[in-house]
């Protein structure tokens, strides 16, 4: 017959065998390399064989053949792994390795791990239980302490409850004996002359106002300086002289304190019969130091240590002015407490040189030391 034919001879197939000659199979298809895969056959002339089952081929390129293995690893023929083996045709076998099935590997935990977590754990377990126990014996210990200073309070309680019923009892003020003594003693008013220098010119007994034989109305003849004194009296009679004359004075640095304090009292003395104009100068005075005050550092201090000529005269205008109702009224009632008190004061002990009572109102005055004292009379 007239059929032409001819036989094409190719080169066999050539598959890859795994590397190390094991492969993980994680659940995906296998995947087996190798060269001129497709020359002469497809996918229908070549046979998988996964230990005893079959691997169904999907696909076969000349580099690449990919099939899909049982779902179950089958049992293996004579390895510890079942043995993936390929035939082509009838003629051609190749073994390419073992499959190692590793479908649970993704949730397998590692033993080292598995030990890092036991140790973790034994470890959290042991701090859970050292700061239980060191817990428990802070909480024990504050508690002893707690009762230890609830002893000493109570103790302490009643011995305040024991000193203040003695004292309580030391200080039953005998109103007696005190109005027999104001009784002997009076109430001492001053006159006010007196009154004003003491408040003035405090600790100085021979000043030059009490030695002056002017100022005692004594006629003598009149001299230049007379003149000269009624011109500048009349010169302090206008106020903004006065204020002048104030401010320069200040303002001399070789005026003391003392020298201030000084000489607002004997300005004080010029203008006590003139309060009204007395009263004006002071005002224009205190608004000055109020400005002043404000741009300085420390505003707060004003009118606490009577450093100028202002505060001064400030306190004695206050004075002045509180003379009358002392006299007639709070002087007596005043009085009446100072005695009280000192009179209580001196029912405690009073140490002779520092001058510490045990009955002081005031902080720093107190005799804090347990004395055993005598009373001595004078």
């Amino acid at each position: 017959p007239d059929v032409n034919s001819e036989i094409l001879y190719v080169e066999d197939p050539i598959y890859y065998k795994f590397k190390h000659n094991e492969k993980s199979y994680k659940g995906d298809a296998l995947v087996i390399e190798g060269f001129n895969l497709n020359l002469a056959a497809d996918e229908n002339d070549v046979d998988v064989r996964i230990g005893t089952e079959k691997c169904n081929v999907t696909s076969l390129t000349a580099t690449q053949m990919l099939c899909i293995p049982p779902q179950v690893a089958p049992p293996p023929v004579h390895a510890s792994h079942p043995e993936v083996v390929i035939y082509v045709g009838k003629n051609l076998k190749f073994e390419i390795g073992l499959l190692r099935y590793d479908l649970g590997s993704p949730f397998t935990i590692p033993p080292e791990v598995i030990g890092g977590i036991g140790a973790a754990a034994a470890l959290t377990l042991f701090i859970a239980i050292a700061f239980m126990i060191i817990y428990k014996h802070k909480s024990s210990q504050a508690e002893r302490e707690y009762k230890r200073i609830q002893i000493q309070m109570d103790t302490l309680e009643n011995n305040v409850r024991s000193e203040c019923k003695q004292a309580f009892a030391e200080l039953q003020t005998d109103m007696t004996d005190l109005t027999m003594d104001l009784e002997v003693s009076g109430i001492p008013l001053l006159d006010h002359r007196t009154f004003v220098m003491k408040v003035f010119f405090p600790g100085v007994g021979d000043h030059p106002l009490f030695l002056d034989p002017r100022i005692h109305g004594v006629n003598k003849p009149k001299t230049e300086l007379d003149n000269a004194m009624i011109q500048f009296e009349g010169l302090l009679n206008n106020k903004w002289f006065l204020l002048a004359f104030i401010e320069t004075m200040e303002k001399q640095k070789s005026f003391t304190i003392r020298d201030r304090v000084n000489f607002a009292s004997l300005l004080t003395i010029i203008l006590m019969t003139k309060m009204e104009y007395c009263t004006d100068i002071l005002r224009s005075l205190l608004l000055k130091l109020v400005e002043k005050s404000l741009t300085s550092k420390h505003p707060q201090l004003m009118l606490r240590r009577t450093e100028s000529i202002v505060e001064k005269m400030l306190t004695n205008w206050l004075a002045l002015c509180l003379y009358d109702y002392m006299k007639d009224y709070a002087g007596s009632s005043l009085f009446v407490l100072f005695k009280a008190i000192k009179f209580q004061i001196e029912k405690g002990p009073v140490d002779s040189c520092s001058h510490d009572a045990r009955y002081s109102l005031s902080e720093d005055r107190l005799l804090r030391e347990a004395v055993s004292a005598n009373t001595v009379r004078c």
